[in-house]
């Protein structure tokens, strides 16, 4: 099965290929659920204070990293401290991560510039990424039960 995925630079970044059967398969050490929740952030200064609390909303998590939008800007290598709130299974995440890519969004001309964060979880102790894990998977059924519910609606 390996020798059929087609794997270029962009998919190793990604962590997605794209298999001969023309699906996509997810090729990360966690499985990545989209999640859009409050998040709260702040950088870390170089003695590992935090500065100025800001917001903005989860894109993704996995047991391995997150991604998030926000209106502050941040740098690859940055340190800072999240929050996360009401995760199934877990009532928070608050950890410190690492950014690895913070690429500019597009926004109307008015809006204020926003960012996409890309984070490594990587001060995760073993039952608390084990707790996330499962956290991703409740959240993973949860979304497939909803979706089930709204097909049979349209059947």
């Amino acid at each position: 099965m390996q020798e059929n995925m087609k794997r270029d630079d962009a998919s190793k970044k990604s962590g997605v290929v794209d298999n001969s059967a023309g699906g996509f398969v997810q090729m990360r050490e966690f499985y990545r659920v989209n999640l859009s929740t409050p998040i709260e952030w702040q950088l870390l200064d170089s003695i590992g204070q935090r500065l100025d609390t800001h917001n903005g909303r989860l894109a993704n998590l996995s047991g391995g990293g997150l991604s998030f939008k926000t209106n502050c800007e941040a740098a690859p290598g940055d340190r800072m401290h999240i929050l996360l709130t009401d995760l199934p299974l877990i009532d928070k995440l608050d950890t410190h991560v690492t950014v690895l890519r913070s690429t500019p969004l597009p926004v109307p001309d008015a809006a204020p510039p926003a960012w996409q964060l890309a984070c490594i979880l990587d001060e995760l102790t073993t039952p608390v990424r084990d707790r996330l894990i499962s956290s991703i998977f409740a959240q993973q059924r949860l979304t497939i039960q909803k979706e089930q519910k709204e097909a049979a609606k349209h059947a």
